[in-house]
């Protein structure tokens, strides 16, 4: 990598993004990260993002108004480390950023910095998908290149941090920690009255835990079908479940009929941010049962919506719910099932955990992981 000359940071830097995932409508993970982190970047005023890809920006990412350098090159190899690295010279880019795992290219003209989430496939590697030898080699390469074509690595909870460096030996230094936030729709207190016909449309007449993410073999979610079928019936809460799951989410609802509690599964299917908000509103609480998160967003917006929840005691999660939530072990979903009855019998301490989720949501503002991430852009330039 060329070294960069120092100059004075009383300059707007350009820096620039690589957006190849954005081309796709998908608002949750990685996308979710890129778009609210570039919006609050632009905010901030000190740099001027401009978005890379091959593709057009999906409009659902709200980023009209985000400058963009577009060129479709195929293979995607030869648009990452050719054709990216001259037009980011071209473009008198400062500063790149990779904000979701790869994409970081061979050489570059301008320093790299890139975004680690989580390395699930080497803490368990039992729980993925495995696409191949091939698939396997370049995701290798792609962190091989993270590692050692960056200056900065960015890790979005300590324990995503302590995982870069005891599973791919990074020094401690190289690595940085940011928060992630809440879109501006978790902000707005709803009337009662929006939240229950948001409700009424999803079928949700009664009291229901939320669940929000995918449905892969991580998100562990066969726990909720177990612990559902522990409770009596005339106890049992329902569970509505908002996402994308595809075959995956078939599964679950044959598995769930197998065990006799599907017509407690409300399978809800993507949910725009406005809708979510009220469905996070009405909810006894959110249900995250994860073996493995890097993060774990939903925890964050169920706080902006003053909404307590169940997290499993595993990686992040307990990190990022701090005391605004009931924490059980990811393998019993016998303390899974006591945590829900816990939860939908008791509104004092309903109240005490939404309480405490309002009083935490300021430490995850995406104007705070904007401030965090300016300050690792002028470590890598320094």
């Amino acid at each position: 990598m060329a070294p960069f000359a120092s100059r004075s940071y009383d300059w707007r830097v350009r820096v620039g993004i690589n957006a190849r995932l954005l081309t796709a409508p998908d608002r949750r993970g990685f996308n979710r990260y890129t778009a609210e982190l570039v919006r609050a970047l632009a905010a901030a005023g000190r740099v001027e993002p401009v978005l890379f890809s091959d593709g057009p920006i999906h409009p659902l990412h709200r980023l009209e108004e985000i400058p963009r350098v577009l060129r479709y090159v195929r293979p995607q190899a030869l648009w990452q480390h050719r054709w990216l690295p001259a037009a980011l010279r071209r473009e008198r880019i400062d500063l790149f950023h990779a904000p979701a795992h790869w994409g970081v290219p061979w050489h570059s003209p301008c320093p790299v910095v890139a975004t680690i989430h989580d390395l699930a496939d080497r803490e368990r590697p039992e729980l993925q998908v495995h696409g191949g030898l091939r698939a396997a080699a370049r995701h290798e390469l792609e962190q091989w290149l993270v590692v050692r074509r960056t200056r900065r690595i960015i890790a979005v909870s300590e324990w995503t941090a302590s995982s870069i460096v005891r599973r791919l030996g990074v020094e401690r230094e190289r690595v940085a920690v940011t928060v992630e936030g809440a879109a501006p729709a978790f902000d707005i207190a709803l009337e009662p009255a929006r939240v229950a016909s948001v409700c009424r449309a999803c079928g949700l007449d009664a009291p229901y835990f939320l669940y929000v993410g995918g449905f892969d073999a991580r998100k562990n979610l066969g726990a909720v079908i177990a612990a559902l079928g522990l409770q009596p019936p005339d106890r049992r809460v329902a569970v509505a479940l908002v996402g994308e799951g595809g075959p995956a989410a078939d599964a679950l609802r044959q598995r769930a009929g197998t065990a006799g509690v599907l017509p407690w599964l409300r399978l809800l299917g993507a949910v725009e941010d406005a809708k979510l908000a009220a469905l996070y509103a009405g909810a006894v609480a959110l249900v995250m049962p994860s073996w493995l998160e890097g993060f774990g967003l939903p925890v964050v917006e169920a706080m902006h919506a003053g909404t307590p929840a169940i997290v499993s005691d595993s990686s992040s999660l307990p990190e990022i719910a701090g005391d605004a939530a009931l924490l059980f072990p990811p393998g019993e979903p016998a303390a899974l099932a006591e945590a829900m009855g816990r939860l939908a019998t008791d509104p004092a301490l309903r109240g005490r955990l939404a309480s405490k989720a309002r009083q935490r949501a300021p430490l995850f503002t995406w104007r705070r992981a904007a401030e965090q991430t300016l300050a690792i852009y002028e470590a890598a330039l320094s």
